[in-house]
């Protein structure tokens, strides 16, 4: 079962400090236990050479303005730089236009995050926006990058 890799992933600091606030925080096995095993919309477990390395998927899908937001966790940090995050994005990006019949993916990720720029970037992913000193992470206030990708793009 992934549930307990997960978690571990999600209590590593290196990988935490590029995700979303509340997984700023312990969070417990249970609350991991829920999002793994739970009924979703269009989540993924992310393999490498045969082991569990991660989650991906499309969450707060909105029907009404079919889109729906990327999400993407490599917890296994001895996989970061191996391309792997651009692989994903690829395939979630295009089972939500061919799968699930979006018109429109959003993303957002710290603008600190390089290697999370670059697979947006080369996924075509559009710039949105950005939330300015959106969010405290080592000492400082971070700002948000807001991106999207339309079906057509």
């Amino acid at each position: 079962m992934d549930v307990p890799i997960y978690h571990a992933y999600l209590c590593d600091p290196e990988v935490t400090v590029w995700l979303e606030d509340r997984l700023q925080y312990p969070i417990g096995i249970q609350e991991i236990e829920k999002f793994v095993l739970g009924a979703a919309w269009a989540r993924w477990a992310i393999e490498f050479e045969g082991r569990f390395i991660g989650m991906t998927g499309l969450e707060d899908f909105d029907p009404n303005r079919s889109l729906a937001r990327f999400f993407i966790v490599i917890g296994d940090t001895s996989c970061w730089g191996k391309g792997l995050g651009q692989a994903v994005i690829n395939e979630v990006v295009s089972r939500g236009f061919r799968d699930r019949g979006l018109r429109k993916i959003v993303s957002n990720y710290l603008h600190t995050n390089i290697a999370s720029q670059k697979i947006h970037d080369r996924a075509n992913f559009v710039s949105e926006g950005r939330l300015r000193s959106d969010v405290w992470r080592g000492g400082d206030w971070v700002d948000t990058l807001l991106v999207s990708r339309f079906r057509e793009e």
